[in-house]
């Protein structure tokens, strides 16, 4: 599995942003998802999301709606994490 994602920084909150296939972004496969995802950005918060233009939403253990409306998806960079491959064994983190 591939996912898009990128560092970025929203009211000087450092945090992931991974943009899953819509059906991730919700409570359940989007927990599974988002403890998979953590290996590959240690130590920082993650929030999957979904960019629809009918339904823009966003999923994370934290209470994401605020930062999620405050974000330029325009301005992102993204990076595409294989899921399939070990999280930066031997490199460094892009980020």
């Amino acid at each position: 599995m591939k996912i898009p994602a990128c560092v970025t920084t929203v009211r000087d909150i450092r945090l992931v942003l991974a943009f899953p296939h819509p059906s991730y972004v919700r409570p359940g496969v989007g927990d599974v998802l988002l403890n998979r995802l953590s290996p590959y950005f240690p130590g920082l918060p993650i929030m999957l999301v979904s960019t629809k233009t009918t339904n823009a939403r966003c999923y994370a253990t934290f209470d994401g709606d605020d930062l999620f409306r405050e974000i330029d998806m325009a301005a992102m960079s993204l990076q595409e994490i294989d899921m399939d491959l070990p999280p930066w064994a031997d490199v460094e983190p892009p980020f």
